[in-house]
């Protein structure tokens, strides 16, 4: 009978004869371990280990450093005085960080646009001198910062991500540098002749001719001052950009956010993507956070030279007042400073309630009243309950309001034509305590600060203040 032997069988029998000759040959057996191992560049590449999540094409302008996975997030050297941005995750450091020179890379989530005012705003209120200004334009995929404090001078460098970047949840790349302020080689002062710098002298050289004409071309525009801006139905409100769109505040409201605007206090929209930064978006809830910064804006403004009546943002507190909100927080100065002033609820007034602030949350018509109504009145609030609220506003829905608010709203209705909810909301019979606040309602309520015949309007601010001519 006829055996067919089976193909395995007959496949491992030429192995194993090759094999055995392959011995025959070679004594020391170099060739079968040469036969069977792994590629050594191969093994080599498979023992490297990346220095960072962020892996950039080296151009010879490269921001990676190489360095060891601790070192390459250690910000222990990373000046404090530099504001971080929040949401956003350290990819990578230069080596060599020290207190008066460096450079990191982060990612972030958000957009450029938003980084870039909250980062304009944050140095402003910091006091940063800012020699060049983001650029806040609408869909831009690239946007610089140059500023300058206590002998030390920032790059902030925003770049939008690619759309592989994207789908991994982020979104913009955010780089920054410092050094040692030099006046006459920043970015400002261009065009004076200046020995010729390589990028690692200066870590501020622009990466090309064309990145630096465009910085001079950003600079040409901002610094061209507009004309007639306070009388202009569309105030200056920051260095780059004016409100486009107060046509669309609501009649009654126009006058009031017209001079608020004036004053340079209120801030451009961005709190969706695609929005252009010049827009300030009347009619959308105003957030938490953002009223914050308005609120103890315009208190200062007002009362500019009235210290003892001045709020001070906080700066690196032992007690921070909200569990949600950190000191890397652009809000972070001015609601810690509110809270501290007791004129919103916190941990700090012991109101064990109040553990979140809830930054991004829309502003509800009783919060406005309770944080706006005590800079009115500058002293204790009249005891208030219930009753004595419907006696008074005749509100139908008394009872919907939360018990913080009765003191303010009371002390509210004895303002007379000067109330808040008056001004904001007209005349009611159903508050909607839960109801969302109007970009254009909260700077209507901002547009008088006094009790009773006491006090001060936006207008009068607007003929003696600096930044409204």
């Amino acid at each position: 009978m006829l055996h067919i032997r089976p193909y395995k069988t007959v496949a491992f029998q030429a192995i194993s004869t090759l094999l055995l000759a392959l011995l025959a040959s070679c004594g020391n057996g170099s060739a079968i371990e040469n036969l069977v191992s792994a590629d050594p560049q191969l093994s080599k590449n498979q023992t490297t280990t990346p220095t960072s999540n962020l892996q950039a094409e080296d151009n010879g302008n490269s921001l990676n450093s190489k360095l060891s996975g601790s070192e390459a997030t250690d910000l222990s050297q990373f000046p404090n005085l530099i504001p971080l941005y929040s949401p956003a995750e350290l990819q990578n450091i230069e080596s060599g960080l020290t207190d008066e020179t460096g450079r990191g890379i982060w990612r972030s989530p958000d957009p450029i646009a938003r980084i870039a005012s909250n980062y304009q705003e944050r140095l402003k209120s910091d006091g940063w001198e800012i020699i060049q200004p983001f650029n806040l334009a609408a869909n831009i995929e690239t946007s610089e910062a140059i500023a300058s404090k206590d002998n030390l001078e920032i790059a902030i460098s925003l770049e939008q991500l690619s759309s592989d970047a994207e789908a991994n949840g982020d979104k913009t790349e955010l780089t920054i540098a410092y050094q040692p302020s030099e006046p006459e080689t920043n970015l400002n002062s261009a065009s004076k002749p200046q020995p010729e710098k390589t990028p690692e002298d200066n870590l501020f050289a622009p990466a090309n001719t064309a990145v630096e004409e465009e910085i001079k071309n950003t600079q040409n525009s901002v610094n061209t001052k507009p004309q007639n801006v306070a009388n202009s139905p569309t105030a200056k409100i920051s260095t780059t950009a004016e409100f486009s769109d107060l046509a669309e505040v609501p009649e009654q409201l126009q006058q009031y956010v017209g001079d608020v605007a004036k004053l340079g206090i209120l801030t451009p929209y961005i709190q969706e993507e695609n929005v252009a930064t010049d827009k300030f978006a009347p009619n959308k809830p105003i957030t938490r956070s953002e009223y914050a910064r308005w609120l103890i804006a315009a208190n200062n403004k007002y009362y500019q030279d009235s210290p003892n009546k001045k709020i001070y943002e906080a700066k690196d507190p032992e007690q921070p007042a909200f569990n949600d909100v950190n000191s890397n927080s652009p809000s972070f100065g001015a609601i810690q400073g509110l809270a501290e002033a007791g004129l919103i609820p916190s941990m700090l007034t012991q109101d064990s309630s109040k553990l979140l602030f809830q930054p991004n949350a829309p502003l509800k018509r009783e919060d406005l009243v309770t944080w706006k109504v005590p800079l009115d009145t500058r002293k204790a609030l009249p005891q208030a309950d219930i009753e004595a609220i419907k006696e008074s506003w005749g509100f139908q829905d008394a009872t919907d309001i939360d018990p913080t608010a009765l003191k303010a709203l009371f002390a509210d209705f004895q303002n007379g034509d000067r109330s808040n909810v008056g001004r904001a909301f007209g005349y009611t019979t159903l508050f909607q305590p839960k109801k969302p606040v109007t970009r254009a309602e909260a700077a209507a309520s901002l547009w008088y600060f006094g009790f009773q015949g006491e006090g001060i309007t936006a207008p009068e601010i607007a003929k003696t203040s600096p930044a409204s001519e």
